[in-house]
């Protein structure tokens, strides 16, 4: 159970920051850019607490897949073929800090007796995936 929803968040972070980095190229606002790399620089911090608790869990992390990866990559690729915009790429963020949202959710109710740090950091991933929606929300009228 913990290996599995610790795995989840996991997935949950790398995601997050391969979509941060596939699009950071196409910011052109320098205020959204800043934004990305804040944002990105505390998706790490997660990143690295789920690498501690493995470790100390002595678990082993499972990554997503080869296919998730690249169909993120070209799903960022074919939306902002025609439109870099910072509105248009705010949306895209929104709507995978949705997804990793529910996903988190999700795993919180189905691993609710995992252990308690592990459940622990998927709220306060939960809760910064909250704060970026809101924050990221700014950008669409910019």
């Amino acid at each position: 159970m913990n290996k599995k929803f610790l795995s989840e968040i996991y997935k949950n972070i790398k995601m997050a920051v391969q979509a941060i980095e596939n699009m950071y190229p196409k910011f052109r606002s320098t205020k959204l850019k800043e934004f990305m790399k804040n944002t990105k620089a505390k998706y790490l911090e997660y990143l690295e607490q789920c690498k501690i608790l493995a470790k100390e869990k002595k678990l082993e992390l499972n990554d997503a897949s080869i296919f998730s990866k690249t169909m993120l990559k070209l799903s960022i690729t074919m939306s902002t073929l025609f439109d870099k915009s910072s509105e248009h790429i705010a949306e895209l963020f929104l709507m995978g800090t949705v997804r990793g949202t529910l996903s988190l959710y999700k795993e919180l109710k189905t691993y609710k007796d995992a252990d308690k740090d592990i459940v622990e950091l998927a709220k306060n991933l939960k809760s910064f995936e909250e704060q970026s929606f809101e924050e990221i929300k700014t950008y669409l009228q910019e």
